[in-house]
């Protein structure tokens, strides 16, 4: 069998970050919505089929009942209340299903008719493993929120957003890679110069990482409506814990609310300053050219995250414009990684096929 070119082998990668991309909105909606508790129950191959009769909703409405997510907040919701937010954390369960079968069977397929080089095959099986552990948070997320409280635990919806993204970070730099495309810069600039924007390049998609998670830790506690003016949180640049300064351990802090809030906007302000001078740096340097263009826009679009964010906090979270601003991170993410990409390759692309 003749060997299967790169572009057939981005155009499934391509597909797979799509997926994973529109996981991340769903997942996000599925937040926002205060949705993710309405099955109670996890399977991997059964709650494929939703309930269509109305034994089958009551059913599934009478297991609802008894969490505590019902009892201490949703006592009062109707069975057509129900429907609604059983709808999205049904689509983003079987969105995940989705994603491992337009992963795997072609994955499979490759594996079987050798299409795979060694490179190719360590990278698919670490990706395989980070998969399955991200199902596994999805579950083990779900499960903190079924017990004694009525939200899961922030730590582990954290960890679960988190990878999300490092998956998508994967598949991002293995399709540019297959792209093939020519060189983006002149083949005289210096190793020192392109250590120089890669260094700056690694810190902003790391520094954007954190930051990332930690607003998991805002959604997944609801902190973004504790203060809502900024840059005062209250009277203060710092919260109460902070400026009262009694019980300062890192378990406390992390379950302050007040914290929460602030150290996402410490970490925000922290990567959009280095994600400017990045961007500043890069549209300076001569030599870089054809990325200019990428420079320009992970500069104007880090901006205008920081700016929704600011707006968001202010308009005291709308669903709305919070999906906008968890589908803005993964954009300047796809910037960077791009601008990763070109200078870690410098031109001469280091295809995952070669042997």
């Amino acid at each position: 069998m003749p060997f299967i070119p790169n572009h057939k082998k981005a155009l499934w990668i391509g597909t797979n970050i799509f997926m994973v991309a529109s996981m991340v909105i769903i997942g996000g909606i599925t937040r926002l919505t205060n949705s993710g508790l309405s099955m109670t129950e996890w399977s991997l191959i059964g709650g494929i089929m939703p309930p269509l009769e109305e034994q089958s909703w009551n059913i599934l409405f009478e297991k609802y009942k008894v969490t505590p997510e019902f009892q201490l907040k949703n006592y009062d919701m109707t069975l057509s209340q129900f429907k609604k937010i059983f709808f999205w954390e049904y689509l983003h369960r079987v969105w995940g299903r989705v994603i491992g079968i337009t992963f795997f069977v072609p994955l499979i397929f490759l594996w079987l008719k050798k299409q795979l080089s060694f490179t190719e095959k360590k990278f698919f099986i670490l990706l395989t493993l980070i998969g399955f552990f991200q199902g596994f948070m999805g579950w083990f997320m779900v499960e903190s929120g079924l017990i004694d409280k009525p939200d899961v635990s922030h730590f582990r919806l954290s960890a679960h957003l988190t990878t999300a993204f490092i998956i998508y970070i994967l598949l991002f730099f293995c399709f540019w890679n297959y792209l093939g495309r020519q060189s983006a810069f002149d083949r005289s600039v210096t190793n020192k110069k392109i250590k120089k924007h890669s260094k700056r390049i690694t810190l902003s998609i790391i520094l954007l990482l954190i930051t990332i998670s930690s607003g998991a830790f805002v959604s997944g506690t609801n902190a973004g409506w504790a203060y809502n003016n900024f840059p005062l949180m209250g009277d203060n640049i710092f919260p109460p814990v902070i400026v009262e300064g009694t019980n300062l351990s890192l378990v406390n802090l992390f379950n302050d609310i007040g914290f929460i809030q602030f150290y996402h906007r410490v970490l925000a302000t922290l990567t959009l300053v280095v994600i400017f001078i990045t961007a500043y740096k890069g549209v300076r340097d001569v030599n870089l050219t054809k990325l200019k263009n990428y420079f320009y826009f992970l500069g104007i679009f880090v901006i205008c995250q920081y700016t929704l964010g600011v707006i968001i906090l202010k308009l005291f979270v709308p669903i709305a414009l919070g999906l906008f601003h968890q589908l803005g991170s993964l954009i300047v993410l796809t910037i960077l990684m791009i601008l990763f990409a070109e200078l870690r390759n410098r031109g001469t692309r280091v295809r995952p096929s070669v042997q």
